[in-house]
């Protein structure tokens, strides 16, 4: 018998060493979950607004801040912020308005949302003298285009905060008011706080000026080099009476952590080691090996080129072509380049002791780039992605939803495969001869997959003729030296590429166009000269110039097809003409579709519940790992 005793004894002292001294589960000594993950690339802003030009970027950012509306895994509509919502209509009156009234849920910072953070988020959407290309999204709204072309006061837009909890929306008229609630279903519309944004340009870099509204919070980002990491945290207000409710009653897991010191190996290896519980952006170097057992799915994510039609692109020298790609810092390839950017932004960098030409300009030398490029041996390559067909992803509405999409419905536009002979024949047409430019391909160096295609899309054009180099744009220390602690700080980096993108800054860029909404319109509308987005110029206290797209291309069918599919409320007759809009476009073609991005994941058995938005962005709210005492991280067990 006493054998037994001190049997029992021991194994209970092994499960006490093993489960790390977690049996009290009480909020402060057990406080949850701690879940290994490798979530996404880096990302170096968390503005929602600026989540759309890198795919990897918006995983990141659903975790961070809520939006009004959700789009769940079936294309279904689902309130999230808001907790219900009437629409009122006085056909006499002719007065149309949608009434939201927000749920009980707190910032981060334990501060509860308001009306007033919907208002400062729109209407800093649609200040004339901002460039966000979702501003489109709230055209249906009353005033709200004349406002952002500077024809009429902010003040003047017909959205309103009745209380905290009410917010008011007056339309121009009678709209479809189903197009318009997935318009909220956009992280892009998602409310901001006035106090914090208006703090700093970098409000959406670090935990410490960051204050977000999702279900989990910034609590550390490193970008030191063998330090390198991202935790997300617990938001503890999310959705919970303070007073009444567990401190995971809304939230399950406590941290996500992602570890970015480890290799590709690495990180297959940890997973495969069972250390490593999901994999939400697998590396390329070992997708190949995970392309049988991951999940896939369609990202709503076109990787594109943007060719800037305001470019001077250089005449060709031995030495001009070697400085296009020698430097990664902001101001010194700013000296180095041709780019002229678009006369009517703020900034130009005029080289008047450049010479060349603005062959860009020319749709039959976009053409031919477009043709030169293999999109099947890319997709093939990247191994989780579909050759680009169109402009238009897999994922998006056709109408108004996800029983028709708006890819299978139009089919394919553009060839998948090169077709050297004919490239080489329209820039002979065209009157280019390829071999007396040079230019580069900016892209963003901190991401494998985007420079893997710049090396196979830089092979195809030098094959074209032209001299191609890749301009591998990589971030920075954050240059802001703060006196308080006599250095720079560890959790800012500056992303020179997606600056360098959003002033005008490149000859050609890659980025990942990806779509706002899953209504069509919010993809194709951008390229329309009233609908850009783009921060107007101002010309005297009263009068503002509208901008091109950031590509420079102005056409006028385009902009014709474009208003016409804003003002038609049928949405069957709106799809027809989208679909027209898109192949005038891929005629044009002032960006080039080069792949259709797919979310590839893999999960470890021992993490459920994890769900996903229509969108593909993974939702761990309620997400549940067994046994997770193993994993609490020593220096936090109790």
């Amino acid at each position: 018998m006493m054998k037994r005793v001190i049997s029992l004894a021991l194994c209970l002292l092994m499960l006490v060493a093993v489960f790390s001294g977690c049996a009290k589960k009480n909020e402060e000594e057990d406080p949850g979950a701690y879940v290994y993950m490798y979530l996404a690339d880096q990302i170096y802003d968390l503005d929602p607004a600026y989540a759309y030009n890198n795919e990897s970027a918006l995983k990141v950012v659903s975790l961070v801040f809520d939006s009004l509306f959700t789009l769940d895994n079936n294309g279904k509509v689902k309130k999230s912020l808001v907790k219900k919502y009437v629409i009122n209509e006085d056909d006499n009156a002719k007065e149309y308005e949608m009434i939201l009234t927000l749920n009980e849920t707190c910032w981060t910072d334990g501060t509860q949302i308001t009306a007033n953070d919907i208002y400062f988020a729109w209407t800093r959407l649609l200040q004339p003298d901002n460039s966000f290309e979702a501003a489109s999204l709230l055209f249906d709204i009353k005033n709200a285009r004349a406002a952002k072309e500077g024809d009429v006061s902010i003040d003047d837009v017909g959205i309103s905060a009745i209380n905290e909890k009410e917010f008011r929306i007056l339309f121009e008229g009678k709209i479809d008011y189903d197009q318009f609630l997935l318009n909220l279903t956009s992280h892009a519309l998602a409310p901001l706080r006035e106090d914090i944004v208006s703090k700093s340009v970098d409000w959406a870099k670090k935990p410490a000026t960051i204050c977000s509204s999702g279900p989990f919070r910034l609590r550390e980002v490193d970008y030191d080099e063998g330090e390198e990491k991202l935790v997300l945290e617990r938001n503890p207000y999310y959705y919970r009476d303070i007073e009444k409710d567990k401190i995971d009653k809304a939230v399950r897991p406590f941290r996500l952590i992602v570890d970015y010191t480890m290799t590709d190996d690495q990180i297959l290896a940890a997973y495969n080691e069972g250390k490593l519980f999901y994999m939400g952006d697998i590396p390329l170097s070992v997708r190949a090996s995970l392309k049988d057992t991951a999940e896939v799915t369609d990202a709503l994510s076109t990787h594109t080129y943007v060719l800037n039609e305001n470019a001077i692109i250089q005449k060709y020298s031995k030495s001009g072509f070697d400085k296009l790609s020698e430097t990664k810092e902001l101001e010194s390839w700013k000296k180095s380049t041709a780019v002229v950017a678009p006369t009517d932004t703020k900034t130009t960098y005029t080289r008047p002791d450049l010479k060349g030409d603005k062959i860009f300009a020319d749709a039959k030398v976009r053409q031919a780039m477009s043709m030169a490029i293999d999109r099947n041996a890319i997709a093939e390559a990247v191994v989780f992605a579909k050759a680009a067909t169109g402009i238009v992803p897999y994922g998006v509405y056709d109408a108004d939803s996800k029983k028709d999409l708006f890819r299978e419905v139009g089919g394919n536009i553009l060839s998948t495969s090169a077709d050297m002979t004919a490239a080489k024949a329209l820039l002979a047409e065209a009157g280019v001869k390829a071999d007396d430019y040079m230019f580069a391909i900016s892209v963003a160096a901190y991401d494998d997959v985007h420079m893997k295609i710049a090396e196979m899309v830089q092979a195809a054009w030098t094959e074209l003729g032209f001299h191609v180099a890749i301009r591998a744009i990589d971030t920075v220390q954050n240059i802001d030296y703060l006196k308080t602690i006599e250095e720079y700080p560890r959790d800012i980096r500056d992303d020179l590429f997606a600056e360098a993108y959003r002033a005008g800054e490149f000859e050609v860029a890659a980025i990942d166009y990806t779509a706002i909404s899953v209504d069509a319109f919010s993809v194709l509308a951008p390229f329309a000269k009233a609908f850009t987005g783009r921060a107007c110029t101002s010309l005297s206290s009263t009068t503002f110039e509208i901008p091109t797209h950031l590509s420079g291309y102005n056409s006028d069918e385009y902009n014709a097809k474009i208003e016409a599919a804003f003002k038609e409320k049928d949405v069957k007759k709106r799809a027809t003409l989208l679909h027209e809009a898109e192949t005038i476009l891929m005629k044009d073609l002032p960006v080039i579709p080069i792949i259709f991005n797919q979310n590839a994941k893999v999960i470890n058995k021992d993490l459920s519940k994890v769900k996903y938005s229509f969108y593909g962005t993974p939702i761990f709210t309620k997400a549940k790992l067994k046994n997770y005492e193993l994993y609490i991280p020593a220096e936090e067990a109790v």
